[in-house]
């Protein structure tokens, strides 16, 4: 009985110890937030994903997601791991507002930074397919239209041969 006792408080102590080591969602939040205004994009990232591991459940958890996300996209310009990124949002928080926009840029990334069209196509078919009504689904159609094509084949001949005009002109 004496060793049960000594057991139980044993555990008792280790659980209070490390729940009491375990930092707040907030705390994480502010710190990620810190390191972003810094300019100290890894930083942010490392705290983003604890709040995330720590709080999968937490109201923060799909935003600390998606900032991950646009960090590696528009600050790291490290577009694998933002396709990466974006996706887990997509898979781990489907009904997010977030999801429809996260689909779309791994669509767009594809398109625009990586120029692998097969894999921007896949993307914003599966985005019409997902959320046929978002605001950026025609957005999405448009995209899978001119896939490929270069903004001089874009403009129609008319309007270059009016701008060329009116430069001459100048």
């Amino acid at each position: 009985m004496k060793n049960y006792f000594i057991f139980s408080s044993l555990i008792i102590l280790i659980l209070s110890f490390f729940s009491c080591s375990r930092v707040s969602e907030e705390e994480l939040w502010k710190q990620s937030q810190t390191f972003i205004e810094e300019g100290k994009h890894k930083e942010a990232i490392e705290k983003l994903k604890q709040l995330i591991k720590d709080y999968p459940k937490s109201e923060k958890a799909p935003d600390a997601q998606f900032y991950i996300a646009s960090i590696y996209n528009n600050d790291l310009h490290d577009y694998k791991n933002a396709i990466k990124e974006y996706r887990n949002l997509v898979d781990m928080f489907p009904e997010n507002l977030n999801a429809p926009k996260a689909l779309f840029l791994i669509g767009f990334i594809y398109n625009n930074q990586l120029n692998q069209l097969e894999k921007a196509k896949a993307a914003y078919e599966e985005f019409l397919e997902k959320y046929p009504n978002h605001e950026l689904a025609q957005s999405a159609q448009i995209e899978i239209q001119t896939l490929g094509k270069s903004p001089e084949e874009l403009i129609p001949p008319e309007i270059v041969a009016k701008e060329e005009k009116q430069s001459k002109k100048k």
